[in-house]
């Protein structure tokens, strides 16, 4: 089939990374429902859509052992993305100039297939072949992404898109177009001052969202051709007639009802207590989703979906969740934890409250679940709150499994590729140290992008492996001295210009940002 000129190619989506996405996630998810998918050491991972690769190369890079192929149609966006996998001089990534209808199974089998941001884009055609690219290509017990826009949140956010992409067709130039589509928005919203009708709210609470949106995603979101959203359980029909099951959702506390009130789950669970579809497509009405994450995997697989205690037993165990207020480990008293991101949970047991600060304090690297119990239970004694032997393992896993299903817990089945133990020399990701070169982010080894600042960006390009920290400040002063950057004293607007008082305050600075690092998960695990 002939590769036609894709509108990527014109207005580039920048290649980031969708940590969602990632293997070592997806196999997470599979295992709490009973699949074994499998193993990451030497994964296979298909991306269609793949952009830049920005995405599969952070997968590629943490998995050094796997094979990780990329599709997109613009031609564009796959030879930028070779500029990145040459530069790194990756070699288990590979990115191809390719329409989804020309693959066939002359492509291989995948452990993994991933597909974010394409399935409610193109036309209807192109979504039944990478259904059908998901049952040929896919490895037995292998898991599929695929996320898509869905209703009913869409019937809101269609309202502003027609609107959208009626002014909009009127203009060739992508820049003209994208102005007007987004003037015509905001003369509709405000040309009531002072309304409170539903509609008027409506278009306002939409023109906010529209102003936190980059071009590029408005553009590709609201001005295409082909923006397609659909009910979850006509999704899941879908799947169904393509000899694929919903597995699961790749945000796993999305799929939890006692995450809404008593009442609503009460009402949830009499609803569609006994169908799993039934009860995330009412999660949907609820919540009045308008984006999915769906995991999926071959229609012939028995899953488990009665999830007790005993399915975190297993698991490695992370957490950055901080009590809200001073911790008290008075049974009493509730404490409530809370992450970075807003997920909350209130904790009464000493247990749990121990359990949920050794997680904090050892963040972002993992426990293994045996050892947040012995070491849970050592504290509790030893602050005076012994726990019953009896019912203590199977108690926390109680309580972590609804700290998961809170999204307070993450988890994972595979060692962490990052470390917070800052070495005699420590290193950054090839990627990171790249990145850092050319910009103010750069994707840790959760796969996260990171905003840095200058002092950061600067150690960060500085961290290949080779240099002590003692050599990584003499760097440093080189590149201050030579006007790379600079450094600045507290409270002083003047840069610092003599070599002496560089060094006095990059030796302090740098232990601070090299912890800092390290909590973001940007330095390398040993191999060792």
């Amino acid at each position: 089939m002939a590769k036609t000129p894709s509108s990527y190619d014109t207005i580039p989506y920048p290649s980031l990374p969708f940590p969602e996405t990632h293997p070592d996630r997806l196999s997470a998810v599979a295992r709490i429902f009973g699949l074994e998918a499998p193993d990451l050491a030497n994964c296979r991972v298909l991306e269609l859509g793949c952009s830049m690769g920005g995405n599969l190369v952070a997968i590629a890079q943490n998995h050094p052992g796997s094979r990780c192929v990329g599709i997109d149609a613009s031609a564009h966006q796959i030879t930028e993305g070779w500029k990145t996998i040459e530069s790194l001089g990756i070699k288990n990534v590979e990115l191809r100039h390719m329409d989804i209808l020309d693959i066939d199974d002359s492509l291989g089998e995948f452990d993994y297939i991933l597909t974010h941001g394409v399935f409610s884009w193109v036309p209807e055609r192109v979504q039944n072949k990478l259904l059908e690219i998901c049952r040929r290509n896919l490895a037995r017990n292998g898991v599929a992404y695929i996320s898509y826009n869905t209703y009913p949140g869409w019937h809101i956010r269609g309202i502003v898109r027609d609107m959208m992409f009626y002014r909009g067709m009127q203009f060739s130039d992508a820049g003209t177009r994208l102005a007007q589509a987004r003037s015509l928005v905001e003369f509709v919203a405000q040309s009531s001052p002072g309304s409170s009708s539903p509609y008027q709210k409506l278009l306002q609470g939409e023109l906010k969202q529209l102003g936190r949106m980059s071009d590029y995603y408005l553009h590709h979101e609201y001005l295409e051709d082909h923006n397609q959203p659909l009910y979850f359980h006509d999704f899941a029909k879908k799947l169904a007639v393509s000899g694929l099951q919903y597995l699961g959702d790749a945000d796993f506390s999305m799929m939890i009802s006692t995450n809404f009130s008593a009442e609503i789950a009460k009402t949830l669970h009499e609803l569609g207590a006994h169908d799993i579809l039934q009860m995330e497509q009412y999660m949907d009405f609820v919540r009045c989703r308008y984006f999915r994450k769906s995991l999926v995997c071959h229609g012939g697989i028995r899953l488990k979906r009665a999830i007790s205690g005993d399915s975190v037993k297993d698991l490695l165990l992370a957490s950055g969740a901080a009590p809200a207020e001073e911790l008290a480990l008075d049974p009493e008293k509730r404490i409530t934890f809370e992450t970075a991101a807003g997920s909350r949970l209130m904790c009464k047991a000493p247990l749990t409250k121990l359990a949920l600060g050794i997680l904090q304090r050892e963040w972002p690297m993992p426990v293994a679940f045996a050892d947040l119990l012995a070491r849970s239970k050592q504290e509790a004694a030893a602050k005076g709150y012994p726990a019953d032997e009896s019912t203590a393992e199977n108690f926390l896993a109680g309580e972590i499994l609804t700290a998961i299903g809170s999204g307070l817990v993450e988890w994972r089945i595979s060692e962490a590729p990052y470390t917070t133990t800052i070495g005699p020399r420590p290193a950054a990701s090839p990627l990171a140290r790249l990145q850092a070169t050319q910009e103010y982010r750069a994707t840790n080894l959760r796969g996260e992008m990171i905003t840095l600042d200058e002092i950061h960006r600067q150690t960060l390009r500085q961290l290949d492996g080779s240099r002590t920290v003692a050599e990584v400040v003499e760097a440093m002063v080189g590149e201050l001295k030579a006007g790379v950057f600079k450094l600045h004293a507290e409270n002083d607007k003047q840069p610092v210009t003599d070599e002496a008082a560089m060094r006095k305050l990059l030796a302090p600075a740098l232990d601070k940002v090299l912890r800092n690092l390290s909590r973001q998960a940007f330095l390398v695990r040993s191999a060792a």
